[in-house]
């Protein structure tokens, strides 16, 4: 992908990336100048967004690669007025203030040498089992194993971004061949689950009891370690964060042919030391060939977690959640929130959670719609316009409309059944009937109307114009007409 397909890419991410834009908006002015603020990451097209506001922020950004492989080149070089890192060495010496992590390598290494962060952030399972052990005496806020992330990017868009990275770089489907899954965690629970509905024979690898079942309950064939099915795997895909899972006994077990990817963090769940000695080519882009024991092994994407090392990324709309998160958890870092908060890891406050989840679920800010109301032309009296609602593809919570009425025109009685109305008169004067009351409104006046109140309207000598909104939207399925007094 050059540059010139990469800006048509970040176009369109701004109509599939909603909320990320509407918090961005919500944040544009914020401003922090000064703090060295380091991002330690995968540096991805949908990344960018990020990266731009960070920048406006004043902050002194640099931006590290956490893995050559899943930081395609374009982006780099669109990113090229950016300052970067040269490695985890060079963030050490530059000793960055506010971290934002991904594995938990940078801020490792910091404490190990002694520079700590006033405060960190991290996203990664595995990042976040390495700062627990290091007891860190700053705050650092995380969001790898939250509620949002776990049901969502775990067990939605990182299996759609394994599974379609896999047949984007094979050329090759899964339908009918045999998919080993190492790990039944959120992450492999979703690839297993997304592999057997594509018509995958699954079979799990998970020595944890309580997953394991899960698996089983799912309806996937279980064994506790990745040897005792490797022999019949077409397919293997790490899923556990853990290095070594792949050891020389699994790979050398693996029938010819085999293909090799990595759901995790780390190149590191493959065991590259052995697989190294018999590297054969590179038959395709992002495939490499190895011949241990005489028979072909393909390994995708260097071992790199393939939904991100693949030459695209997939499911923007997915992590467009998590975008958000991470624009959210970054406001946290330069507006000092953790001054106030104690130090170790903890999670992403629940309010932040759920602004996210309230501006993932709100109409999408595409619905926005401008509509006039139209002079009166209907000969019988009564002209009717949709202003606002569903039928007209708005994506609201109620249906807006306009009466204009002829001198002595009527709306027929009818009743709503779950829809409350509510009448505005805007000229001239009705009169409603209301379960067979008249009830005279003139300009300015307002009526609301319950579910199941019988109700018509005659105009009066001048005519009239009147707003109705319709609780929830109007629909025909719920407009009946009252039967003959």
């Amino acid at each position: 992908m050059t540059d010139s397909t990469l800006i048509p890419r970040l176009n369109w991410q701004k109509r599939t990336m909603p909320v990320t834009r509407r918090v961005i908006g919500d944040l544009a002015k914020r401003s922090s100048p000064g703090r060295r603020f380091a991002y330690w990451g995968h540096i991805t097209a949908n990344s960018v967004p990020l990266f731009e506001w960070l920048s406006k922020t004043g902050v002194d950004l640099r931006l590290g690669v956490c893995d050559p492989n899943t930081s395609p080149p374009e982006v780099l070089e669109h990113l090229s007025s950016f300052t970067f890192l040269d490695g985890l060495r060079d963030a050490v010496e530059w000793r960055p203030e506010l971290v934002f992590d991904t594995g938990g390598e940078l801020v490792t290494s910091l404490v190990a040498a002694g520079v700590p962060p006033l405060a960190a952030v991290e996203s990664t399972t595995s990042g976040i089992t390495a700062l627990e052990q290091l007891s860190v005496a700053f705050p650092v806020l995380q969001w790898a194993d939250i509620p949002l992330k776990q049901d969502v990017e775990h067990r939605h868009h990182v299996a759609a971004g394994v599974l379609g990275a896999i047949a984007w770089l094979t050329g090759m489907s899964v339908e009918g061949k045999r998919f080993l899954v190492v790990g039944y965690g959120k992450v492999g629970e979703g690839i297993a689950d997304r592999a057997r509905k594509l018509g995958a024979l699954v079979t799990v690898a998970e020595p944890h009891p309580l997953r394991a079942l899960n698996a089983h309950l799912a309806g996937h064939a279980v064994v506790p370690t990745p040897q005792a099915a490797a022999h019949a795997a077409d397919y293997v895909v790490t899923a556990t964060g853990r290095a070594g899972v792949l050891n020389a006994d699994v790979l050398d077990r693996l029938p010819d042919g085999a293909i090799v990817a990595n759901a995790g963090h780390s190149p590191a769940e493959i065991d590259f030391g052995h697989l190294n000695a018999s590297v054969a080519g590179e038959p395709m882009p992002g495939i490499v060939e190895f011949r241990p024991a005489g028979k072909s092994l393909y390994v995708l994407a260097g071992g790199s977690p393939v939904n991100l090392a693949a030459d695209r990324t997939y499911g923007d709309d997915l992590w467009d959640l998590f975008s958000a998160v991470t624009v959210l958890s970054c406001d946290w870092l330069i507006t000092e929130g953790w001054r106030t908060a104690k130090p170790g890891v903890q999670p992403l406050p629940l309010e932040l959670q759920s602004y996210v989840a309230g501006v993932a679920t709100a109409p999408p800010l595409s619905s926005a719609s401008h509509t006039a109301i139209k002079p009166a032309s209907s000969p019988d009296g009564h002209a009717l316009q949709e202003l606002v609602g569903p039928q007209l593809g708005n994506s609201t919570s109620h249906t807006v409309a306009c009466s204009t009425l002829a001198p002595g025109g009527a709306v027929e009685e009818h009743f709503h059944l779950r829809t409350e109305e509510t009448y505005v008169v805007l000229a001239g004067s009705i009169t409603v009937l209301l379960d067979g009351v008249p009830k005279t409104l003139r300009t300015g006046d307002v009526v609301a109307i319950p579910p199941g109140v019988h109700h018509g309207v005659t105009a009066g000598d001048e005519g009239a114009r009147f707003i109705a909104i319709s609780v929830p939207p109007w629909q025909p399925t719920d407009h009946h007409v009252s039967p003959s007094r």
